[in-house]
């Protein structure tokens, strides 16, 4: 009588992340990647330090712990709390205990701090998704060198490890996959009427957190130039921030009150892009990868933005939009002035945009890849850990045996000096 197989339980991943209590981009793609995720292979248990992102990851179902995460050395205060960062040590292994953790997934770089010690005592694969890149100072912090795999969101991420020599079988580029289905499944929503746009306006959009590295403040320039060339463009902003205050400021300076609209958080912005604008438009002046340009083209919009960081690789120039020079208000103006005076360019290079998402930049790609990482890592571990053990065991063999010689020569000397004497 044959017996039936055994299922497999799925394997539990700990996922761990470091953040400012909100959900935007690197948060969004833990979410999205958990949401995904094959249960029948794996199942997810998350540890982070923000009451947001508990509370959103929760929603989905699984398990959660939310406790602080103060950074040793970091730029924050406590900088020199070596008391809490042993205690995130001996929590780290509590929970890979508790959970029978198989490997661990830092969204971040900070975690890996501590968890590089609790992995290597407990035997385990540490992966850490890079979502931005990091100074020589917080690389050598942070133990990323330390860490099994280094995961890039581009290859702009990955290039400082790449040059420090960090091992090539250590690294590798997966780019940020977004939920399509559930983006295009947004209300398509017209806001001109609303900000009192007129119909024949060009509307320009643009998505982000108003902070200094986003460089709203260059688009705001780019469109008083583009007002001065008597293009009726309207700027419309989606996002929150710091500079909120300084860009309205230069907005009633440049008398641009009726062509800039700061709307602040958008929670269906991909059904705003596709409802009210004409074009996407980014002056950021650092971008890791860029999830929203991936949105934008998924949105149906030709795209005009930096030629920087990992934006070449969500954005083909010339072919799924314009890329220009870093910080340079008159090439955006240009790139602009150019879509606004040809449509039918504007609508081919949507097209290819949205095409070049479907086949790159989805969620379930997204999830395969690293569904197949997990695979690797553990199997990978698990053997390295098996011979470990043999050495081990090996190793005690031939000491115990060395031990037995040595003292059987000692008692055969001590019997030959005897009988000497």
């Amino acid at each position: 009588m044959t017996s039936k197989p055994t299922k497999q339980l799925p394997e539990t991943i700990l996922f761990t992340h470091y953040g400012d209590n909100w959900i935007r981009g690197s948060e969004r793609c833990l979410l999205d990647l958990i949401k995904h995720l094959n249960k029948q292979q794996f199942k997810a248990v998350l540890w982070c330090n923000q009451p947001l992102m508990a509370v959103a990851a929760k929603k989905l179902g699984i398990i959660v712990h939310c406790s602080d995460f103060p950074i040793l050395f970091g730029w924050q205060a406590p900088r020199f709390n070596v008391s809490a960062y042993f205690k995130l040590i001996q929590q780290a292994l509590q929970l890979i205990k508790q959970y029978d953790i198989k490997l661990i997934h830092a969204n971040s770089a900070a975690p890996c701090q501590w968890l590089t010690i609790a992995a290597k005592k407990s035997h385990l694969p540490l992966l850490c998704h890079m979502h931005s890149t990091y100074q020589l100072r917080d690389r050598l912090t942070l133990g990323l060198y330390q860490t099994d795999m280094a995961v890039g969101v581009s290859k702009y991420v990955v290039e400082p490890l790449i040059n420090d020599k960090k091992p090539s079988d250590q690294i590798t580029v997966i780019a940020n996959g977004i939920d399509t289905q559930g983006l295009l499944a947004q209300k398509v929503t017209n806001f001109r009427q609303k900000l009192g746009i007129s119909i024949g306006d060009f509307v320009i959009a643009s998505l982000g957190s108003l902070i200094h590295r986003k460089g709203v403040d260059l688009l705001i320039e780019a469109v008083a130039k583009l007002v001065e060339k008597q293009v009726p463009v309207h700027l419309l902003v989606m996002g929150e921030g710091p500079e909120t205050n300084n860009l309205k400021a230069q907005i009633n300076k440049l008398g641009l009150q009726k062509k800039v609209s700061l709307i602040g958080e958008c929670k269906s912005a991909v059904g705003l892009l596709r409802g009210t604008a004409d074009l996407f438009v980014s002056a950021a002046r650092e971008e890791a990868f860029g999830l929203v340009f991936a949105e934008a083209s998924l949105a149906g919009l030709a795209i005009v933005a930096p030629k920087t960081g990992g934006i070449p690789d969500v954005v083909i120039d010339q072919k799924s939009g314009l890329l220009v020079p870093e910080e340079n208000v008159q090439a955006l103006v240009d790139a602009i002035y150019q879509l606004y005076l040809s449509p039918r360019q504007c609508i081919n290079m949507a097209k290819t945009g949205q095409l070049h998402v479907f086949e790159n930049f989805t969620i379930e790609k997204n999830a395969q890849q690293f569904q197949s990482l997990y695979n690797q890592l553990i199997q990978t571990h698990a053997t390295h850990k098996t011979w470990t053990k043999k050495i081990s065991i090996m190793w005690s063999l031939l000491t115990s045996f060395s031990v037995a010689v040595i003292n059987s020569y000692q008692r055969t000397s001590k019997r030959g000096l005897i009988h000497e004497r």
